[in-house]
């Protein structure tokens, strides 16, 4: 009689402590697929919030390649975009985390040259009827690699649709990234690609 009720009581145990974790799976799984539903919920859904939400101190584009698409994509956005005065801002600072501390050290790119110049700039499109249409960066397997000044610098082509009414114009530019300290492709500056003579790099 004692065994048996032994029996029973173990199995009445063990009975209780499967009971016990399906109980506390269930509300796991619940607890995860809630939390999922609303990470989904809070995802930006417009151009503006994507690029607003990216943290480019913990993900930055790799290559020089993808950091001018990024360039561009924010371009594109601020010119082109229906925004707030604090969403553009925002977009800005995201845009001079691209560029070289050369670059920003530029009396124009103080942060208060940049900001006046950008929104002009957008009067300007938006009186003109002015639109980034579409651009193309060059692959980064066809950049030009190499140094200049002992730091390593790579120089692409980008090709960019302008849209001005109903005018179309193409728009041909070489973008200098360089690797800051940390390892992070800048952007350096660009220029007009017709000039194909200049030496960008030491021998």
């Amino acid at each position: 009689m004692d065994k048996n009720r032994k029996k029973l009581m173990s199995a009445f145990m063990i009975m209780l402590v499967i009971a016990a974790l399906a109980v506390a799976g269930y509300y796991i799984i619940n607890k995860q697929i809630t939390q999922k539903a609303q990470d989904e919920v809070n995802l930006p859904d417009t151009e503006v919030g994507k690029l607003l939400a990216k943290d480019l101190d913990v993900a930055y584009p790799e290559t020089p390649t993808e950091v001018v698409k990024l360039y561009w994509r924010l371009n594109q956005c601020m010119y082109n975009g229906s925004m707030d005065d604090k969403e553009f801002e925002g977009l800005l600072k995201q845009l001079r985390k691209l560029y070289d501390q050369e670059l920003l050290d530029k009396k124009e790119n103080s942060w208060d040259g940049m900001l006046s110049n950008f929104k002009d700039d957008k009067k300007k499109y938006f009186k003109n009827k002015q639109k980034i249409s579409s651009y193309i960066v060059q692959k980064n397997s066809a950049v030009e690699f190499g140094k200049k000044d002992g730091k390593e610098c790579a120089a692409l082509l980008t090709n960019t649709l302008m849209k001005k009414g109903t005018d179309r114009v193409k728009l041909y530019e070489k973008f200098m990234c360089r690797k800051d300290s940390s390892g992070k492709w800048k952007i350096l500056g660009w220029s007009s690609a017709a000039k194909e003579g200049k030496k960008y790099f030491e021998n």
